[in-house]
């Protein structure tokens, strides 16, 4: 049965299995806001942090309104939409309905156009719970890799080594991708000092597909982590599935299916609070099986830190770096795309509770095969409200 059959099917559950008499209970409604407006000093830049929306954290305004509503003390419903410069109308983000059986205990079943549910940057995607203002590069840099194209070759693959970002007219895949939510169902929760997280996606974590299944297969993923003390979180996230378009169906070698082809993740984060300073991180490592270019491989992550100040303010840093395996091409051995770093500075200050103002510099460098790097600067302005 498709994913797109079974999560209909899981919400109905949810409602039938709810608790007698809770379904009577009278719906809780709450609608709320977060509007962010941003000044950037470059157009590269805006271009450089795009997501594959076509939205970007440093946009002159983005609009989200977010939908919640628990219909019995088991049951949650939840809308996220947006609306942003370039787009005409409010789009779904998020729509999935959230069922916790055991009330007191922390484990909830997930069904819908889901959140991301590996690695630990999804809470921290809001502006309100970003201490920088950027995505990081795992979750949002496009790599070279078409999805919508099947590279004959590894030189016709290097041609477009450094284009995925800049191309916003083709599907180029980033590692993670985390702005675009995919339909799926998942169990979330904790049983002390555990976090776990399991689920299955019509997509990939690289391109989700929560519409006409065009990626034929599933994806499974999940997140175990562990809390041992106050202020220390670590874990290990995993993802497998496939990925490639059902119009790659012609260049597949004799006897081969899709399901043959698989995108693989293994992630690892960690994180440490102590009084005013707080240290997190993550790391990726990605593997795509094509049809003619063989395993590509990507190795990556970020590392960043926030010093809180008593005045209500912060300092923030980030640090990561995308790199790819090599390949052979007719012309020697290079990686299939250009490394990538990037670092990110920021000073903000807590206007009020739902008042965050933020100002910083972020540098991307690009180290092109053969070739001196290239250096991109924007200074940078955000103010977020919560409303």
């Amino acid at each position: 049965m498709k994913l797109s059959r079974v999560v209909p099917v899981v919400a109905c559950l949810t409602m039938l299995t709810s608790a007698p008499g809770a379904v009577q209970a009278e719906t809780e409604l709450a609608v709320r806001g977060l509007l962010d407006l941003g000044l950037a000093s470059s157009v590269q830049g805006l271009a450089l942090n795009r997501l594959t929306m076509g939205d970007s954290n440093f946009d002159p305004y983005r609009l989200r309104l977010f939908v919640d509503a628990r219909v019995s003390p088991t049951l949650e419903l939840h809308v996220q939409t947006i609306f942003h410069e370039g787009l005409s109308a409010l789009r779904a983000d998020g729509a999935y309905a959230l069922y916790t059986p055991w009330p007191g205990r922390d484990f909830s079943i997930e069904a819908g156009k889901i959140p991301l549910f590996v690695g630990t940057y999804a809470p921290r995607t809001y502006s309100d719970g970003n201490s920088l203002v950027g995505t990081p590069l795992l979750y949002q840099y496009r790599t070279a890799l078409l999805w919508d194209d099947v590279m004959l070759d590894a030189d016709q693959l290097v041609q477009h080594a450094g284009q995925g970002q800049a191309d916003p007219s083709r599907p180029y895949l980033p590692v993670v991708d985390e702005r675009w939510w995919d339909t799926g169902a998942a169990i979330i929760g904790s049983i002390r000092p555990f976090e776990f997280s399991a689920g299955v996606v019509q997509g990939s974590p690289s391109w989700p597909s929560p519409g006409p299944d065009n990626t034929p297969g599933m994806s499974l993923a999940g997140r175990l982590g562990l809390v041992p003390f106050t202020g220390i979180r670590i874990g290990v996230s995993g993802a497998d599935g496939t990925w490639m378009a059902a119009a790659f169906s012609p260049a597949l070698p004799a006897g081969a299916k899709f399901r043959d082809y698989h995108e693989t993740t293994l992630m690892a984060d960690a994180e440490l609070a102590r009084g005013p300073l707080e240290l997190r991180g993550e790391a990726v490592h990605r593997r795509w099986e094509t049809i003619a270019t063989g395993d590509l491989e990507v190795d990556g992550g970020y590392a960043e830190a926030r010093w809180v100040l008593s005045c209500g303010g912060w300092l923030a840093f980030r640090a990561e770096a995308l790199r790819f395996s090599d390949i052979v091409t007719s012309s020697g051995v290079r990686p299939w795309d250009d490394g990538v770093d990037r670092w990110e500075a920021v000073a903000g200050y807590r206007v009020t509770h739902d008042v965050r103002a933020k100002t910083g510099f972020q540098r991307t460098a690009h180290l092109p095969f053969n070739a001196r790097r290239t250096l991109d600067d924007m200074v940078f302005a955000q103010l977020g409200i919560k409303f």
